[in-house]
């Protein structure tokens, strides 16, 4: 007889380690999306996953002068064992990245850390001046428009170039959200092509958020204009609202979002322009506020990505962005596409949204849905797929 050989006990999953940096913040922005959906399809793929948070609500970030203390005194930051969160399994490391930036600053060098059992991968999701020792790290950038655009934030450029090279000379892989932001990465460091990866950004409305849309309170009328994000000058807000004046439509146009650092002008430009201003609001109700718009109003002059527009496709919602760089890359060709620069050009575009017949709006949104599918979650997990299976054979 022939004895059954011991069964090979199957390999642990591989486990990756995300920043919690963005997830805890509230109104989010696309990085907070990112990260969320990120991990989700990591676990959907069989990864198991932590959160490496900086506070909890009985641990509240502490004073700056602490923190400076820390960051000078206590080298290695301690990590705590794992936890269930709102978000999942996390571990906790106290104020985390306000020390690394107080750390990186004095002391001129990232800060990293050694636990003492530590991932397969550590996914930053956003570029900081932390990594982690004993595993692969996996730095994201959404964008370089510190360096591409420096007028159009108050990002340091030569504090941010930097912390890019001593990233670059850490050895670490990076992804971005767009092939746009590979070659800016490209041009701009010298740095090898197969160390960067574009996987794009997930966009995934599963039933429960499509039932919760609908459930959601309504917020503004129905068949507005909507622009959703941070309101500053980067968004083109103030063209945006000359346009719409301009062009005499009685569809009211929505801004909705925080201010940001640089705050535009939001009042109407004449008397019979529509505008309603509205602060960041219930993730469902500003999804309901668009998947009943007009169309979405999205002709921003710096992205890495563009979120706002493929939500909207996915929504069957028309899109107007601008021509050139991310937004049309992300776009392709399911957008009504102007210069974002040119007031007259967006007055037209507003006027052709306004007058769009059943049919055309058909045609424009069924290609929105083609182009939202590229987005979907499981095009996102191929793309995600393939891109460990060549990163492991690396």
């Amino acid at each position: 007889m022939f004895k059954e050989k011991p069964s090979t006990p199957p390999l642990p999953p591989q486990e990756v380690w995300l920043d919690g940096r963005n997830v805890g913040r509230k109104n989010g922005t696309g990085v907070h999306y990112y990260a969320l959906n990120h991990q989700r399809i990591l676990q959907e793929s069989g990864f198991k996953t932590a959160w490496l948070l900086e506070n909890t609500n009985d641990r509240p970030l502490q004073s700056g002068f602490i923190r400076f203390l820390k960051a000078l005194c206590y080298p290695q930051p301690r990590i705590s064992s794992p936890f269930s969160s709102e978000w999942g399994e996390a571990r906790l490391v106290h104020d985390l990245y306000r020390i690394a930036h107080v750390h990186y600053r004095y002391r001129g060098h990232i800060l990293k850390l050694r636990p003492t059992s530590p991932p397969n991968i550590m996914h930053w999701t956003y570029p900081l001046p932390i990594l982690m020792e004993g595993c692969v790290n996996l730095v994201t950038i959404h964008d370089l428009i510190p360096l591409t655009q420096p007028h159009l934030t108050r990002i340091n450029p030569n504090k941010f170039h930097r912390l890019i090279q001593d990233l670059i000379n850490n050895h670490v892989h990076f992804i971005t959200v767009s092939e746009t932001v590979r070659h800016q990465m490209l041009s701009l460091f010298h740095i090898e092509p197969e160390r960067i990866t574009t996987l794009y950004q997930p966009v995934h409305f599963d039933e429960h958020t499509k039932e919760a849309i609908l459930r959601a309170p309504q917020i503004v009328p129905e068949n507005s204009f909507i622009f959703y994000g941070r309101i500053e000058h980067r968004k083109n807000i103030e063209r945006l609202l000359d346009a719409h004046a301009i062009s005499n439509t009685e569809t009211p146009l929505v801004l909705i979002g925080p201010d940001g650092d640089d705050k535009p002008d939001c009042r109407p430009r004449n008397p019979h322009s529509k505008v309603i201003r509205l602060p960041w609001c219930d993730r469902f109700s500003l999804l309901r506020a668009l998947k009943e718009a007009k169309a979405l109003l999205f002709p921003s002059l710096a992205e890495g990505f563009g979120l706002p527009i493929i939500e909207a496709m996915a929504l069957d919602v028309p899109v107007l962005t601008g021509y050139g760089g991310v937004t049309e890359e992300i776009a392709g060709n399911a957008a009504f596409l102007c210069d974002a620069m040119d007031v007259t050009d967006l007055v037209q575009n507003i006027q052709k949204l306004d007058a769009l017949s059943p049919l055309e709006r058909q045609t424009i949104t069924q290609k929105g849905r083609i182009r939202a599918n590229f987005f979907s979650k499981t095009e996102y997990q191929k793309r995600f797929s393939i891109f460990m299976s060549n990163f492991q054979k690396q």
